[in-house]
């Protein structure tokens, strides 16, 4: 290819590879450039390198209209004629927001992380580095000042109000993010290999929940009567109950009597046929927010999952759900049926009571005039609801945990679980819920024992003996 300045997008092929420049979006049905797809690139010669060992050509990119990618490229050579090196001093700093603008292709989710992690993490701590100065030794000393951060919360030394501990399944996600970044970088040439695929990290665990026994929920309300009586009578109880400090560090899980105690105290809610649906199938957050009415079959006892709304901070986003395997058909009980048919005869009559006000959005759940709802007030009702019920906090996406759990419990089998949950692997499925309720566990623990034929009592004592 000769010096050119060009157009190229990341879109990807039925064979996984990008399209490049030759992706059909990039012009519209006339032939003509689309100027809200892709971004432009230029391509310079450079001069041969010690012993005239040929050099690649210097490519850079995400570039908004071709008169940048041209300026770009004629300040490249303007450096080449001054004697300067136009590829010596491009930063990971530099080239990490450029690679992001490039990338048409991510969910407004996924770029949305992409750029917090470059803004929080990787900018300020190894973007002054030179791209192919990059080591492996640098992204490791960079996690090491995580940890340090970390370390600095938690011995109470004053930090910044925006920091906050940054877990190992973050850390994965933040190299994740440079990974694919330079994956790109080693693809165009720009580097010859890439050094964080050699970092070494700690692997990530997976969020097993636990289960808030009678034990776990009573030595928790004896902590929450402490903070109530230490904030005095004019505090407010939920915003304590909402504190960080009460907040279970893992995944927590409801145990059956204590989901069925919060569907019947919401029952009167508005948001009850919402609440009832995501205890039953484990629909996500975003994907009841996002449900249309029309994926509901209730005739066949269906709900087809195909879209979600969600919340980036004020912002709130349509999408598609998190992967191929989130696009999926739920079956329904016929006591979620009958639910579902109850809320939507009063959603119909809402319809009619607001006439020429009602928000003709097609979407299940709503607000009153069927507006759509902010996922960010969901969680609260339902962390509001949940509190006036006497129970111990969950998060609202722990009524997920707790669909799967039951139905591990019940017998359901994993594969089932996993594709009614939307997870791409049956592997992800077992890892994730591996806890038990407690009832199952005993019966479980009972059944193996009964196993081991014994003449006469276990350790000695009568057969009949009972339990200490």
């Amino acid at each position: 290819m000769a010096e050119s300045v060009y157009k190229r997008c990341r879109c990807r092929g039925q064979d996984g590879r990008e399209l490049g420049p030759a992706c059909p979006a990039l012009r519209r049905a006339d032939g003509t450039l689309n100027p809200r797809h892709g971004t432009w690139y230029f391509r310079l010669e450079l001069p041969p390198g010690p012993g005239g060992k040929r050099r690649p050509a210097l490519r850079r990119g995400g570039h908004a209209t071709r008169a940048d990618a041209v300026a770009a490229r004629e300040a490249a050579r303007g450096k080449l004629r001054a004697g300067a090196d136009p590829a010596s001093r491009v930063t990971l700093g530099r080239y990490l927001p450029e690679w992001l603008a490039g990338r048409p292709d991510l969910k407004a989710s996924a770029r949305r992380s992409y750029a917090g992690h470059i803004r929080v993490y990787l900018a300020p701590l190894i973007g002054h580095i030179d791209l192919d100065r990059l080591r492996a030794a640098d992204i490791t000393g960079m996690f090491a000042a995580i940890e340090a951060w970390n370390t600095g919360l938690a011995e109470g030394r004053p930090v910044r109000k925006s920091q906050h501990h940054v877990g190992a399944a973050t850390m994965q996600r933040i190299r994740a993010t440079l990974r694919a970044a330079l994956n790109d970088a080693v693809r165009d040439g720009l580097i010859p290999f890439n050094p964080a695929s050699r970092v070494r990290m700690a692997p990530e665990r997976k969020p097993r929940p636990l289960v808030w026994t009678r034990e776990r929920t009573e030595a928790f309300w004896a902590g929450h009567a402490r903070q109530v009586a230490e904030a005095g009578p004019a505090a407010d109880p939920f915003k304590i109950w909402r504190d960080v400090s009460l907040r279970p560090r893992r995944v927590m899980v409801w145990t059956p009597q204590q989901t069925g105690t919060f569907l019947d105290y919401a029952a009167a809610d508005r948001l009850s046929a919402l609440f009832e649906t995501v205890a039953a199938t484990g629909e996500r957050r975003g994907e009841a927010c996002g449900q249309r009415k029309a994926d509901f079959d209730l005739d066949a006892g269906t709900l087809t999952i195909t879209a979600a709304r969600l919340a980036m901070g004020r912002e709130v986003v349509d999408e598609t759900p998190k992967s191929d395997a989130g696009q999926r058909t739920v079956a329904l009980d016929a006591g979620l049926v009958a639910v579902l048919k109850a809320h939507f005869a009063r959603q119909a009559a809402d319809r009619l009571a607001w006439g020429e006000a009602w928000a003709g959005t097609g979407l299940a759940f709503t607000r009153e005039d069927g507006a759509p709802l902010h996922p960010n007030t969901v969680s609260g009702r339902f962390a509001r609801l949940a509190f006036s019920a006497g129970l111990p906090p969950i998060r609202f996406h722990d009524l997920r945990h707790g669909a799967a759990t039951y139905s591990l419990a019940a017998g359901v089998d994993v594969k089932v679980v996993q594709d009614r949950l939307g997870h791409s692997t049956s592997a992800l499925t077992r890892d994730t819920y591996t806890s038990v309720l407690p009832d199952v566990a005993a019966a479980a623990a009972e059944a193996t024992a009964a196993m081991i034929p014994r003449a006469g009592g276990r350790g000695g004592l009568p057969a009949d003996s009972p339990a200490p």
